[in-house]
């Protein structure tokens, strides 16, 4: 087994690079953990060797990371001889992991606490000692709870059960479930009121019935799930989302999604963290959410807040269309999603709608205003928006002498609506008016302009300006000799 395989694992938790995974992008500690992330052939790679958290060199030094398997594996060949069984050379590991390497038990403990304090939890050690078990060839299991993980050795015939969170008793493990309860206790993983409160069996068949067999594959996704989790209690949140992807990447699961969720919810809520980061945030949780419902769902929960807040900000539009893109194409999509993604979208286009108009571009306006309508159309006060804004660049046309396509516009408007808006009305009459201000009041042009006044006049007989209007061109066309 090669030397750089060996110990892999430690000096992966030393550099930071990026590299592309899925849509987005997920960090790698390096180029070798990218490489063993995406392997699909765990049967020759030592589960510890992978496991990895983004920390500097001011957390873990080189020379610690590069010495520490290789120290303890050189102290471990020097106890075990070949010939022994595979239950001896099991509890030797136990026995050595338990006096020379696990000092404290901490729940959160990650691999940089193993390494620089010598703490643990149930997933370091566990994997801790099955890489030590694979480096003697000893055929081993691991084993998964809903709140815990442990291992077995095989001799011969015989399953060795082996917790190592219990140095008096993990070695040989009796596994009823008295015995298991207490272990989940006194690992902080459930709390003796609950016990009091429920009952031993009841807390067995809740934590512990489930059990299965696992992958070195799942093993590491559980790491990942538990720096995250630790990350996102330090809210160092890019590194949480980063973690939670590549888990559910390995180990696609309920649990996992569970806790990626509150992880979503604790730092979309959390209100100083700036718009623009968040937003970074739930693009890196696209990488999960393609096949997962309940990521999907959290994620287009908070989506709509964001935004909201990104559409405060004029220069983040181009941001939100993509971003609205990119979910879409990267989340589960039923009837519910896709209805509030397109609800999402009429917000976005009112917003472009109204920016638009209070620069005095009506075409935008309108334009924007009926992508809105065709994702809503039976939205009312979106209509009336629609309507005015339309009017608005009927107008504008007109007072720049395009007549002819204001006609179109406004005519085409009062086709789609053709009552209830009086504003189309007005309009109407308005370009009327419009078009006969440049034409002189000579004899010559009398028909035309009685012509056009009696058709302003049809349609709206109170209009005090046509009214105002057509005095004045009477009076013109009267002093004509």
């Amino acid at each position: 087994m090669c030397r750089e395989i060996q110990y892999l694992f430690f000096v992966l938790m030393l550099f930071h690079q990026e590299f592309s995974y899925a849509q987005n992008s997920v960090s790698f500690a390096t180029s070798a953990e990218k490489e063993l992330f995406q392997s699909q052939d765990y049967a020759s790679i030592i589960a510890i060797q992978a496991f990895t958290s983004s920390v500097t060199p001011s957390i873990l030094s080189t020379s610690k990371a590069d010495t520490f398997y290789d120290t303890h594996l050189q102290s471990l060949s020097a106890k075990i001889n070949s010939k022994d069984s595979n239950k001896r050379k099991a509890a030797i590991i136990f026995d050595y992991l338990h006096n020379q390497v696990f000092n404290k038990y901490e729940l959160e403990a990650l691999v940089p606490h193993l390494i620089n304090n010598n703490t643990y939890n149930c997933v370091t050690a566990t994997a801790l000692f099955v890489s030590y078990a694979e480096a003697f060839q000893i055929p081993y299991k691991i084993y998964e709870t809903p709140a815990h993980v442990y291992a077995s050795v095989i001799d011969k015939d015989k399953e060795i059960f082996v917790e190592l969170t219990a140095p008096k008793i993990g070695y040989d493990l009796k596994l009823d479930y008295e015995t298991m309860v207490q272990i989940l206790v006194s690992s902080k993983l459930i709390s003796r009121d609950e016990v009091a409160n429920k009952g031993a069996k009841q807390v067995y068949q809740e934590h512990i019935r489930d059990t299965k067999v696992i992958s070195k594959r799942e093993l590491l996704a559980i790491q990942y799930h538990n720096n995250g989790l630790v990350y996102a209690k330090q809210k160092q949140y890019t590194e949480a989302y980063n973690q939670m992807n590549k888990a559910i990447a390995l180990y696609p699961n309920q649990t996992f999604s569970k806790a990626y969720s509150y992880i979503a919810s604790i730092s979309q809520l959390d209100f100083t963290i700036e718009t623009d980061k968040k937003y970074e945030l739930l693009r890196s949780m696209l990488n999960s959410t393609k096949t997962d419902s309940l990521l999907t769902y959290s994620l287009v929960n908070h989506l709509g807040e964001l935004t909201e807040d990104l559409l405060k900000n004029e220069e983040s539009f181009e941001k939100v269309q993509s971003l609205l893109e990119e979910v879409e194409k990267n989340i589960v999509l039923n009837d519910f999603i896709k209805s509030k993604l397109d609800e999402y979208r009429v917000y976005m286009f009112t917003v472009f709608a109204q920016n638009a108009s209070l620069r005095g571009n009506t075409i935008s306006a309108k334009n924007n205003l009926q992508k809105a309508i065709d994702l809503a159309p039976n939205n009312d006060r979106l209509v009336t928006f629609y309507v005015s804004a339309a009017s608005s660049y009927a107008s504008k046309l007109s007072q720049s002498g395009l007549f002819d396509r204001a006609k179109e516009v406004i005519s085409e408007l009062g086709e789609q609506y053709k009552s209830g808006y009086p504003i189309i009305t007005e309009t109407k009459v308005q370009i009327i008016l419009d078009s006969l201000v440049p034409i002189p009041k000579t004899l010559e042009n009398k028909d035309h302009l009685i012509l056009n006044l009696k058709n302003a006049n049809q349609l709206s007989p109170e209009n005090i300006y046509l009214q105002s209007f057509a005095a004045d061109i009477f009076h013109e066309l009267a002093m004509q000799p």
